[in-house]
């Protein structure tokens, strides 16, 4: 579907296609008609993709099928609780109508000067977009008229509620006809669903999943790795249970998937890239494992029954939806796996507080992570310094003491007192903290073990030769008999 098929004016529709709005939402889907019909809407979403151009493009439609009236006041009034909301509904007005078409819009926010702002409010404006707290106290002083009002969106109805705003909302619905129609955003709480509901009465109520809410439903699993080379280890014992499956695995850089794919042929799995294959050849069909790095830009067509395997996890929680984004709210069985090492563990950080919750980890009998994360709360620590005495003429006394109970010769000062001693001043550094290399010990690691006593590879097939060609950027697989 295209926005055309909607209903918009064709010239209008033009700039939106050139503005990059090329496919409507599920949101836009369903709101735009409504808006058209003039009917009352209740939208119950986090923050589903596509929010501001779901009720701006059938608004301004709105506007340009229906030339201005000359009367004070706005037309259409666009309540948002934040004022980088204001900037970015005014930046996608700018990006929806070009430079042909133009109409009247204007601003109230908190911290500008009164005067331009009470002018603004007797102009004919088409669009007008406000934060409730200027508002409020502009209609307080009776500066502000509402009496012809055609259209009234609430970008966040839940943020406004919760800032004991939501009086002016009311004042609003006294002042504007009873035909005008009413669009709220809201988020279900407790005491704004009923408030919602109250106040918008006989509302058509759509229900958006955000890819927040997507990704918790979503069914995944990390498997913790010390190394690339532990990373390679799991994944060809889980290609070797997938029995040959079709298979994802996603890395961020085209260096990280050449490889792979190199080394996986080496244990017997024929893999290939995206970036050294033809367009026509870049599915499961022609390639059953199949390797697509974050920089190539593509996502593949999934269908939900294939296996995905995150090699690398992205730095941004974007590029994680962008590869998800074809899954997401299709039921799967078989849970998507992250292998996460220590490179990886901000970026798993930074997607499980997005999420809300963390995510199942599970370790694989014989290949479990020989390096755990290092705490530094474990981290034990000397004296930080010594309790002051009561007057400086008992200080001077312990001083001149010490100074006498101290041997001169330096090599007497380091034999004096017990081994403990000795071997606790030398845990100290210079201020008294010891040193963090006596209290760690690390164990030793030697990369590339998983290829040696603990682990043992899969032996490739007698019968099948793996043949790289990179003159053609491809790899095949040959059959001898």
């Amino acid at each position: 579907m295209s926005f055309s098929e909607l209903g918009l004016q064709g010239a209008f529709a033009e700039h939106i296609d050139a503005a990059g709005y090329e496919t409507p939402t599920e949101l836009q889907q369903q709101l735009i008609p409504l808006m058209a019909q003039r009917k009352n809407a209740l939208v119950w979403t986090q923050s589903a993709a596509g929010k501001t151009g779901a009720f701006l493009i059938p608004a301004i439609d709105y506007i340009l099928k229906n030339p201005l009236e000359e009367h004070h006041g706005a037309r259409v009034l666009v309540l948002t609780s934040r004022r980088d909301r204001v900037n970015q509904i005014t930046y996608t007005i700018k990006r929806l109508l070009g430079d042909e078409q133009q109409i009247r819009t204007g601003f109230i926010v908190s911290g500008r000067p009164y005067q331009p702002q009470m002018r603004l409010l007797r102009r004919p404006l088409d669009l007008m977009i406000a934060t409730p707290g200027r508002l409020n106290d502009l209609v307080d002083n009776n500066k502000a008229d509402f009496s012809h009002l055609e259209l009234l969106i609430l970008d966040d109805l839940t943020a406004i509620y919760k800032k004991g705003l939501h009086g002016l909302i009311d004042k609003i619905l006294a002042q504007k006809p009873e035909g005008a129609p009413i669009i709220a955003f809201v988020r279900h709480d407790e005491e704004v669903t009923p408030y919602a509901r109250q106040i918008i009465p006989n509302a058509e109520e759509i229900t958006i999943q955000d890819e927040k809410t997507l990704l918790q439903q979503l069914p995944q699993r990390v498997h913790l790795a010390d190394d690339y080379t532990h990373k390679l280890a799991l994944t060809d014992h889980l290609l070797d249970n997938l029995k040959n499956k079709p298979t994802v695995i996603f890395t961020a850089t085209t260096k990280t998937a050449k490889t792979l794919a190199d080394n996986l042929a080496n244990h017997g799995h024929t893999a290939d890239s995206t970036h050294l294959l033809p367009e026509e050849e870049r599915n499961l069909q022609a390639c059953p494992i199949l390797i697509v790095p974050d920089q190539e830009n593509f996502t593949p067509e999934l269908s939900g029954n294939e296996c995905i395997i995150h090699f690398e996890i992205p730095e941004k929680v974007e590029t994680y939806q962008v590869r998800m984004q074809n899954i997401l709210g299709v039921e799967r069985t078989e849970p998507v796996l992250l292998l996460v090492s220590a490179h990886d563990r901000d970026h798993l950080k930074k997607l499980e507080e997005f999420r809300g919750e963390a995510i199942e980890q599970k370790s694989i009998p014989g290949l479990e992570p020989k390096q755990l994360p290092r705490s530094t709360s474990n981290r034990t620590r000397g004296n930080t310094g010594t309790r002051r005495n009561a007057s400086n003429n008992g200080a001077k006394t312990q001083g001149n003491r010490a100074n006498k109970q101290r041997p001169h010769n330096s090599a007497a000062r380091k034999n004096t007192g017990s081994a403990d001693d000795r071997q606790q001043r030398s845990r100290k550094s210079f201020y008294g903290q010891r040193k963090a290399s006596a209290t760690q010990q690390d164990t030793p690691y030697e990369i590339g073990s998983w290829e040696k006593q603990d682990y043992v590879p899969r032996q490739p097939r007698s019968d099948k030769k793996v043949v790289i060609r990179y003159k053609e950027k491809k790899r095949r697989t040959l059959i001898t008999k």
